[in-house]
């Protein structure tokens, strides 16, 4: 297993403890405390658990488990994965964390992050496409 996909699943696994640490803190504060939870949490909450857990998860197993190109074509750059994981990562960590602050901030000073955060989370997903693509697609015969 080659160390980007080691860092996806690593990620994807931390994302995965926080979505599900945030959803019982919501879960707790409304049985317990009769609070429900804001559309802000809950999009973090979201976005903890199928963006940075899931999509992440998808894309590490892809990477490690589809074949190599073969017959001369040239490989993929592990740079365009390592880009998708940044992008994925610091994307969805933002979003989860201006969705979760921008609760108790007046005015929508947060926007701009969770909107930077979003953009992020789209590129490093197309990224993640586009270079997993080389990968699944089969060999043109010449």
């Amino acid at each position: 297993m080659s160390p980007l996909t080691r860092r996806f699943l690593v990620t994807a696994a931390a994302f995965l403890l926080l979505g599900v640490a945030l959803g019982l803190v919501l879960l707790v504060r409304r049985e317990v405390g009769g609070q429900w939870p804001t559309r802000g949490l809950i999009s973090a909450h979201t976005h903890l658990i199928l963006v940075g857990a899931v999509m992440e998860l998808i894309i590490g197993v892809a990477w490690w488990l589809f074949p190599r190109p073969v017959g001369g074509r040239p490989a993929v750059p592990e740079t365009a994965v390592a880009i998708a994981w940044w992008a994925l990562t610091v994307g969805t960590a933002a979003r989860a964390i201006g969705e979760a602050v921008a609760v108790g901030v007046p005015g929508g000073r947060w926007a701009a992050v969770i909107v930077a955060g979003g953009t992020l989370q789209v590129l490093g997903l197309v990224a993640a496409v586009l270079a997993l693509r080389r990968r699944i697609r089969p060999a043109r015969a010449l």
